[in-house]
C-alpha cells in the first residue's frame, strides 16, 4: 500500500502548510508581544518597589544586627529597645510612602509591622511568574538581610491600572494587524502554489491516459522549467503511444496471416495424401496434428503478446458491459473435468473477453503448474477483509468423499448439480436468507482459484506476475499467463494476490462491482 507524506502539520496542500506555518509563527509573535507588554508594565513598578524596600533594609540593618547580638547575649531589654526603634522607623516610612511594612525573623515568623496592617503571621512564598504578569497590581516585595531577617514591603494604594480604552486599543490593533498579515500570507501562498496545483492536476490526467494534456509555461522560474519539461514528456509519450497503436494494428494482421497460410497448406497437403497408402497417411496425419498443435500454441502466444501490448497502451478496456460472472466462469470450467465451480450469482461491469482470458489463464496455470483438482469459488464481499475469507456457507455446500475426485452436496435435493456429466461439478448457490438480511451492500466480486499445491514461496509471489517468469522451467508455457491476468485485473481496477489457504495454493482476484469501488493496492 502506498502512503503519502502529509507534511509537518498533516496537511496535503503545500499552500496550506505554508500558510499554517507562517500563521502559527505570527500567532506566537502576537502572544509574546502581549505578554512582554504586560510584563514590562508590571516590571517597572516592581523594580521601583524593590529599590525602596532595599533602602529601608539598609537603614534598619544596623539596628537589626544590634538586636540580634543582644538577643544572643540574652539582653532582651536592650534588644526590645532596638526593635522599638525599627518599629518607629517603619511608621515614619509608612506615613511618607503609604506602604505596609513588616519584619520577619529568620524562621519566617512575623516580628513587627506598621499600624493598620494585616500581614500574614508566616512569610508566604513568592507567587508564580505567570500570576505576576497578569496581576492587577504588582505583588509585595520581600528583601532579605545578611542575618536572615526578611522585610515585607507592599504599597497600600495599588499602582494605577491601564484604562480600559488602552487595553481595547492594544487588542483591536493586534487583531487588525493579525488579520492583515493573514490575508497577505494567504495571497503569497496561493500565488506560489496555484501553478503547482495545476501541474498536479494535469499529471493526474496524464496518468489516467489522457496524453494530450499540456500545462501553461508562463514565467521564468523553476515552476516554468518544470512545466516545460512536463509538456515535452507528455508530447513524447503521446507520440510513442500513437506509434505503438499503429504497430499493434499492423502486427495483429501480420502475425495471423502466416499462421493462417500454414494451416491452409496443411489442409491442402491432407487432400493430396488421399492417394497414399494407409500407413503413410497415418504418419502424415500424426505430423500434421503436431504442426496444428504448435500453430495453435503459437497463435495463443501471439494473442497473449498482442493483448499484453494493448493493456500496456491502455486501449484494451474501452467499453464495459454488465457481465454475468458465474455464467462466464461456468462456460470455461466445463472444459476442465478436474475443475469445480462453487459460487453465487455475481454481475460486474467489465469487458467479457478480458475476463474470459483471465479465467482461462488461471485455470491453465492451476492445471499445468499446480496440482488438480481445482476449486473455483465465486462470491460477493463488502470490503477487502471480508474478501480474504471464503464464506462458510460456500465451504459447507460441498464436502469431499473418497479420494477427493468426487464432490457432493450436503444440502437438500433441490440443490442438485446442474451439470450433465459426472465430473462436471457446477453448482449455482444462493446466499442464505438470514445472512442476506444482515449483510451490507456488496462492493466487490471475489474469485478464488484453489488447487492442491502447497503454495508459492513468499519471496516469489510478486515475481510470478512479471512477464516470462516461470518458477518451474521444465513445465510448458510461455510465462505470459499470470502477467496477462495481473494486467487484466489492474485494467478493471481490481487486485490479485496469491497465498496459501488451508495448506493449498490460492489465487484471489478481487474486482469492483462498479468502477468507483476501487480496492486498495
Amino acid at each position: 500500500m502506498s502512503s503519502v507524506h502529509h507534511g509537518k502539520f498533516g496537511f496535503r496542500s503545500i499552500s496550506a502548510r505554508l500558510f499554517i506555518s507562517v500563521f502559527l509563527a505570527l500567532l506566537t509573535f502576537t502572544i509574546a508581544f502581549v505578554l512582554l507588554s504586560q510584563f514590562a508594565h508590571n516590571n517597572s513598578d516592581h523594580a521601583r518597589n524593590r529599590a525602596v524596600a532595599s533602602q529601608i533594609m539598609n537603614q534598619i540593618e544596623p539596628f537589626l544586627a544590634e538586636a540580634h547580638t543582644l538577643s544572643a547575649q540574652n539582653n532582651l531589654l536592650q534588644a526590645r529597645f532596638s526593635l522599638v526603634v525599627i518599629k518607629k522607623s517603619f511608621d515614619i516610612f509608612d506615613e511618607s510612602l503609604n506602604a505596609k511594612i513588616g519584619l520577619y525573623d529568620p524562621q519566617g515568623r512575623l516580628m513587627l509591622q506598621t499600624e493598620n496592617t494585616d500581614l500574614p503571621e508566616t512569610l508566604l512564598p513568592d507567587p508564580p511568574w505567570i500570576s505576576q504578569i497578569f496581576a492587577s497590581s504588582p505583588p509585595h516585595i520581600v528583601v532579605e538581610s545578611a542575618l536572615g531577617y526578611s522585610l515585607w514591603y507592599e504599597n497600600r494604594i495599588p499602582s494605577p491600572e491601564r484604562p480600559l480604552m488602552a487595553w481595547f486599543n492594544l487588542f483591536s490593533g493586534t487583531v487588525l494587524l493579525f488579520t492583515i498579515m493573514s490575508a497577505v500570507l494567504w495571497w503569497i501562498s496561493h500565488s506560489i502554489t496555484w501553478r503547482i496545483n495545476q501541474l498536479s492536476r494535469q499529471m493526474s490526467r496524464l496518468g489516467e491516459g489522457d496524453f494530450s494534456v499540456r500545462v501553461s509555461e508562463e514565467g521564468n522560474d523553476e515552476i516554468a522549467v518544470l512545466a516545460h519539461g512536463f509538456n515535452q514528456s507528455a508530447q513524447k509519450i503521446e507520440q510513442l503511444i500513437n506509434a505503438h497503436s499503429l504497430l499493434l494494428a499492423h502486427a495483429s494482421h501480420e502475425f495471423r496471416t502466416p499462421i493462417t497460410r500454414i494451416r491452409l497448406q496443411i489442409e491442402m497437403m491432407d487432400m493430396l495424401t488421399s492417394q497414399l497408402d494407409e500407413a503413410t497417411k497415418a504418419k502424415f496425419d500424426k505430423r500434421a496434428s503436431a504442426v496444428n498443435r504448435d500453430l495453435t500454441g503459437l497463435n495463443d502466444l501471439v494473442e497473449s503478446i498482442l493483448l499484453v501490448s494493448r493493456l500496456d497502451a491502455g486501449h484494451a478496456l474501452q467499453a464495459t458491459e454488465q457481465v454475468d460472472l458465474y455464467e462466464l466462469i461456468r462456460s470455461e470450467v466445463q472444459h476442465y473435468p478436474e475443475a469445480t465451480l462453487i459460487g453465487e450469482p455475481v454481475s460486474v461491469m467489465a469487458q467479457p473477453k478480458l475476463l474470459t482470458h483471465l479465467v482461462r489463464n488461471l485455470l491453465n496455470n492451476a492445471m499445468i503448474h499446480g496440482i488438480p483438482p481445482v476449486q473455483v469459488y465465486l462470491y460477493h464481499a463488502t470490503n477487502i477483509q471480508e474478501a480474504n475469507s471464503i464464506p462458510q456457507y460456500l465451504l459447507d455446500s460441498f464436502c469431499e468423499i473418497g479420494d477427493g475426485d468426487i464432490l457432493h452436496s450436503k444440502s437438500d435435493e433441490a440443490n442438485t448439480l446442474d451439470s450433465k456429466t459426472p465430473t462436471d461439478f457446477l453448482k449455482r448457490l444462493t446466499r442464505p436468507k438470514d445472512k442476506e438480511q444482515k449483510a451490507d451492500q456488496p462492493n466487490f466480486a471475489v474469485l478464488a482459484f484453489i488447487d492442491q499445491g502447497l503454495g508459492i514461496p513468499e519471496d516469489k509471489r510478486k515475481d510470478i506476475f512479471s512477464p516470462f517468469v516461470r518458477l518451474k522451467q521444465e513445465k510448458k508455457g510461455s510465462g505470459l499467463g499470470l502477467s496477462l491476468v495481473s494486467q487484466i485485473v489492474e485494467a478493471h481496477h481490481g487486485t490479485i494476490i496469491t497465498d496459501t489457504w488451508l495448506g493449498h495454493t490460492r489465487f484471489l482476484v478481487i474486482l469492483p462491482l462498479a468502477a468507483k469501488s476501487k480496492p486498495p493496492s
